[in-house]
Order: C-alpha cells, then structure tokens, then sequence
C-alpha cells in the first residue's frame, strides 16, 4: 500500500511539472506573439485654429493640396516631376486647413511659428511617429500605394531589416535589446491593418541612425524630391523644388519631431519675410538651421536610389 501511494505520489509531482512547464511554455509564447504582432490604431486628432499672427508669403489659403496651397515665389517655377512619381504623389497630397495648429498624437494640438502647412496624414496613438518616422511612412506609403511591395523594406537602428514581403507572409521581428531575428510569428495577412502593423514595429526601432545607414551623402546641388537633410539628431524632407530662368532653386522642407505631430511643411523665418521656401543659397552654407534645428552641409543625403 505505502509503495502505492509512493508511486502515485511521483507521478502526480510528475503530471504537476509537466503541466506547469506547459503553462510555462504557453505564456511564454503567448507573450512572444504578443510582442511580435504590434496593432496599430489611429490616434484622434485635435483640428484647431492656430490664429497667425504673422503673414506667410506663397500661400494660398484656399489650396487643399501641397501644390495648390504652397505657389512658388516671383520668377520661379516648380521643377518638373512625371505622373506616378513620389514628386506628383507629394504635390498632390491633400492638406489640413490653412492656419492650422500641429495636431498631436495625445489629441493635443500645439502652435508652432515654424509650420507652413500641415499634411491631412494620420497618426498612431502611441507616439511613434517622430522626425525619421514620419519620413519612413510617407516613403512607404508611397510604394504601398503604388503596389511596389517589394520596395517597403527598412533598416532598424541596430542595422538588422523589416521586409514588408516577408511580414505580410507571417514573418516577424523579435527584438531583445539591441539585437533582433526575424521568426515565423503569424498566418499570412496583405489587409490594411496588417500593413500598418508593420510601419509601428519600424517606427519603434528606426530612427535618424535608420536613414543615415540606408543613405548616401550626396551635394546641395543634387537635392532632389525625396532627399533628407539629416543629422544625428533630426531630419527633414524635401517635399518640392522650383527654379527660375536661371537655375537657382528653392526647396520646400517638411518634418515631425517629438512629441509626434502631423508632417507639415516648416516655415522659413530666417529672412525678412516669413516664407514657405528655403534658396539653395541657404543650403550651402556650411552650417544652417531649419524650423530651429541645426544642421551641416554634410547632412544631405539620398535614401537608397532616389525616387
């Protein structure tokens, strides 16, 4: 009797291990999943007046996209961009309201002597949407957009990628520190929502670093549509060019920062006049500053092949 109660004893601390390693194991991979398929959700934003209290040349207030909002000053003209190109896809990108605050990603909105115009662009609700985020998304919105899957494809601060092709076929990117590795992590999913699911992981592990690492530098005279001015610090865009009979060139210049806010087109108040446009003159110079951020000639760089 007592060696029958022994066995039975053995094999109920047996079945109790196995079943706590299996729970064990089950939350283990429960938290695995958890932490490799991040859900995005559309932070509501706070549309408010901003109430200028300065006049801003080259705007039309009327204009509901970037084209139509932002004219090119006296004597200039905007470069030439082909249908279908990022170019068209950013003068064509529609616009809050003129004169409108920055909305933030808490619901907040906030004023900014800096902002020319604010894009009609959305925001995730938990704030990842920053300076090279923001950069990331329309890049890769772009190529969604467009059907280019296989150009969605960005580097994390620590150098290792997040494939858009291989997380829409249920790969995904565990991340332990400053090291990641790609794991079967989900069924396949190519929705909307799976799409941006993906751009949050980016967006929390990209950065300026991000950029810098998948750029290569290149000279003021080369800017083009797409190309980033970026620092270690922060980065804008270069959201539209014009040029007068001359080739001088002026650019529009767009950014977030943190908190994260809506991207807009950064107001150039380093001159007399308060304008939209930054000469190429100003971006030659060694050291220069754009919407309060400092910046070197060094700093202008091409994301991989252009657009």
């Amino acid at each position: 009797m007592k060696r029958t109660e022994k066995a039975a004893k053995r094999l109920s601390r047996k079945w109790l291990i196995i079943t706590l390693f299996v729970i064990f194991t089950a939350a283990v991979l429960a938290a695995v999943y958890i932490r490799v398929n991040p859900k995005w959700k559309a932070a509501e934003l706070k549309i408010e007046p901003a109430d200028r209290t300065f006049e801003i040349q080259s705007i039309d207030p009327d204009g509901t996209t970037l084209e139509a909002r932002i004219t090119p000053p006296t004597g200039y003209e905007r470069v030439s961009v082909s249908e279908g190109s990022f170019g068209k896809y950013l003068r064509d990108y529609p616009l809050l309201p003129d004169d409108t605050k920055l909305p933030v990603y808490d619901g907040t909105a906030m004023s900014s002597a800096y902002t020319a115009a604010v894009f009609d662009i959305s925001l995730g609700d938990e704030g990842y949407q920053q300076c090279a985020d923001s950069i990331i998304r329309l890049y890769s919105d772009y190529f969604y957009e467009n059907g280019q899957f296989d150009k969605i494809s960005f580097q994390f601060s620590n150098g290792d990628v997040c494939d858009y092709q291989r997380w829409r076929k249920g790969k995904r990117m565990l991340v332990l520190g400053d090291l990641s590795i790609e794991i079967p992590g989900a069924l396949p999913d190519d929705s909307e929502q799976q799409y941006r699911n993906y751009l949050k992981e980016v967006m929390n592990y990209a950065g300026t670093i991000s950029l810098q690492n998948e750029s290569e530098q290149i000279t003021p005279d080369q800017l083009s549509i797409g190309d980033i001015i970026c620092s270690d610090d922060h980065v804008v865009m270069v959201v539209d060019i014009a040029a007068n009979e001359n080739g001088e060139k002026c650019y529009l210049l767009g950014q977030s920062f943190i908190p994260a806010v809506c991207f807009h087109v950064i107001a150039n108040v380093n001159g007399s006049e308060v304008t939209p446009w930054f000469t190429g003159q100003q971006l030659e110079q060694d050291n220069f500053v754009i919407g309060g951020f400092k910046f070197k000639k060094e700093d202008m760089r091409r994301w991989k092949d252009g657009f």
